[in-house]
């Protein structure tokens, strides 16, 4: 949001200066040159502004830390939705998922979505495929003075 300020800003700067015509004075030489500077200040003003957004992301990802990472990461995906899923971290960089998925390719899913998290550098996937609930037994009708008696 900064940066897209920080752009209508610069644009607006330079347009105005633009649109208020040439100064007086404007058919001396130079007067390129002075439109050319005040482009370059503010693009280097808007490359400065970039950079400490930048540096802002990267330092709210590191404090998210590797179990919101894979949190994120596993919460969010359509394959393994509504499984229960426990996350455990241990030494700033191994991640243990624990729980219940409902088939091989969720549990696969999840291990691949983990493992692929910046900050984990092992994954251990200890994860249980549950078992698919038995359909009912269907009811078979008793019809009085049928072929059964």
């Amino acid at each position: 949001m900064r940066t897209l300020l920080a752009v209508a800003v610069s644009v607006l700067v330079v347009s105005s200066s633009l649109a208020a015509g040439p100064p007086p004075g404007a058919d001396q030489p130079g007067f390129g040159e002075q439109i050319g500077e005040k482009l370059d200040r503010g693009m280097d003003e808007l490359g400065q502004q970039l950079r400490r957004g930048w540096v802002e992301i990267r330092g709210t990802v590191d404090r998210l830390g590797v179990q919101g990472r894979v949190y994120g990461r596993l919460h969010w995906d359509k394959a393994i939705n509504g499984a229960t899923i426990d996350i455990e971290v241990r030494d700033n960089s191994t991640v243990v998922l624990t729980g219940s998925v409902p088939n091989e390719a969720a549990r696969l899913k999840a291990a691949t979505l983990a493992r692929d998290t910046v900050g984990v550098g092992q994954v251990v996937n200890r994860l249980a495929v549950a078992p698919s609930p038995q359909p009912p037994t269907p009811l078979v009708p008793y019809m009085p003075g049928g072929p059964e008696k």
